[in-house]
């Protein structure tokens, strides 16, 4: 069937043959038609590609004079909307799951390395701009393609001329490269490696081209040729079609707000991002790196004057949130109590134990519980100060500073705490959320302003969250350090420990 389609297509009713007149003729038209349509810009754009492929019945608008930009849906493969700026891809948040994903209408996206991007869907709807762009399409064909002329299109397209261009893989694959898009990403047209590509598998693209009386393309008939089999066609020899309308009426193509777009952290890259002074992503990438550490010491103080002050320490295993597996916190200025006198804390959890400093009369200092799993308090403030900031939207870079000697990025803005409570986006967990509401509501706070420093190396050296409410002025400041180093939280001498068992023993006694 494959053979028969490629002769078809370069031998069927009308073709005038490849004689040098007539790939002259061609080359002409689709470069008068190139410049045509550079000079419009713009337009209303459709592409239906065969069978079930997301790529099926697409319909939208494009800018191809300015970085390729594209918005288009579907409403094939369950629908989608997507809009490409640049190098950047917007997909639509289905109205199912706006309000899981806190009232935002877009996922964003970066562009991918080359393999990374194997089977990436933002990197295929970056082609999809660059195969829905008449100006890339034209020149392909013109600097690239074996040209012909067909007869004058049927009775319905009066005036309007077809002409086809075959290229081969290799060449489409290198011009789509020098287009912006990685040469071995276009559908999997080809292997990573040209050179090791089988004659027998070589492949080719036909594009029969239909241009106006006016030079204005109307429409791309596009077979992809393997070995004489079309490799996107799901039946028979149907092509992907492109269509353009509407020239220069398309309305502008912008990136959405930052503030409805979902930040999904998990999907930047795991490496350490130099903080900028973009807040927005400095942030995104500090809730990574946080996430990421296995271990860290913080020094938290409370408000000035209140004594409130505490070293923590933890390591956990892993990194999910319900791994801590050892915790060291000491706390001052606590409310005093019958059994904590002065005010002062101390519980350390290891090896599967849990420690509590006590105030006993049997001459030991440590009571020692078993089950001890680690305390989330341990992590201190650090996911929900930072996560609250980077989910406001409204955070700002607000200068350049010094924390323990080292040179700090700050970050600050201003959280409103009913709006915090319903968040439930990627960048700040449901625990971290709800403890951080309701430790700032016992301090009569209906809003804070959190400020966070960061690193060169992109690790939170210090956050503050601060305000005013009906308990007056508030403050809790926190310091990290030994990122991912914290050595082995150690237990209480054993001979200053008793047993909550033998504890138990002993006044039955």
């Amino acid at each position: 069937m494959g053979a028969t389609l490629v002769g078809a297509l370069t031998a069927c009713d009308g073709v005038t043959g490849a004689g040098t007149s007539d790939e002259a003729e061609a080359r002409a038209a689709l470069a008068a038609s190139a410049e045509v349509m550079l000079k419009a810009g713009n337009g209303a754009v459709e592409m239906d590609s065969p069978g079930d492929l997301p790529t099926a019945d697409v319909k939208g608008y494009a800018d191809w004079k300015n970085g390729s930009a594209l918005d288009v849906s579907s409403s094939k493969a369950g629908g989608y909307r997507v809009r490409v700026v640049g190098d950047a891809t917007y997909v639509a948040v289905p109205p199912a799951l706006v309000k899981m994903s806190g009232g935002k209408h877009w996922t964003a996206s970066r562009p991918l390395s080359a393999d990374q991007a194997t089977d990436a869907q933002d990197t295929r709807n970056t082609v999809l701009a660059h195969l829905l762009d008449p100006v890339v399409q034209l020149r392909l064909a013109t600097e690239g393609g074996t040209l012909s002329t067909a007869r004058d299109g049927a009775p319905e397209d009066k005036g309007t001329r077809r002409y086809r261009s075959v290229l081969d893989g290799r060449s489409l694959m290198a011009a789509l490269g020098a287009a912006g898009v990685e040469p071995d990403r276009t559908f999997a047209l080809r292997p990573k490696e040209l050179s090791k590509e089988p004659p027998e598998k070589a492949r080719t693209l036909t594009a029969e081209f239909a241009i106006n009386d006016r030079h204005e393309l109307v429409s791309v008939k596009l077979y992809f040729v393997q070995a004489g089999r079309t490799s996107l066609a799901a039946e028979g020899s149907a092509p992907v079609v492109l269509r353009w309308s509407e020239l220069g009426g398309a309305p502008k193509i912008e990136a959405p707000a930052r503030k409805d777009i979902v930040r999904d952290p998990k999907a930047r890259s795991a490496g350490p991002q130099t903080p900028t002074h973009d807040a927005a992503e400095s942030l995104e990438d500090a809730v990574v790196r946080a996430q990421q550490l296995t271990s860290y010491r913080t020094n938290r103080t409370g408000p000035e004057g209140s004594g409130e002050r505490a070293v923590l320490a933890f390591q956990q295993s892993g990194t999910s949130a319900l791994s801590i597996t050892a915790s060291d916190i000491e706390t001052w200025g606590n409310p005093k109590t019958l059994i904590d006198k002065d005010g002062h804390q101390h519980v350390i959890v290891t090896g599967g134990v849990y420690y509590a400093l006590a105030e006993l009369s049997v001459g030991k200092s440590w009571l020692s519980l078993e089950s001890g799993t680690g305390d989330s308090k341990a992590k201190g403030y650090l996911a929900a100060f930072v996560g609250a900031l980077a989910a406001t939207d409204e955070a700002a870079w607000v200068a350049t500073e010094e924390i323990g000697g080292r040179p700090a990025e700050h970050y600050r803005g201003t959280v409103v705490l009913s709006t915090l409570a319903e968040y439930t986006g990627p960048v700040l967990g449901q625990f971290e959320r709800d403890n951080l509401v309701k430790d700032a509501r016992a301090h009569g706070l209906d809003r804070a302003d959190i400020d966070v420093w960061l690193g060169t190396d992109g690790l939170v050296l210090r956050t503050r969250e601060s305000g005013s409410g009906s308990q007056g002025a508030y403050s809790v400041t926190e310091e990290y350090s030994d990122h991912g180093a914290v050595r082995d939280i150690a237990a209480p001498p054993a001979g200053d420990v008793i047993s909550s068992k033998d504890l138990l023993d002993g006044l039955k006694r």
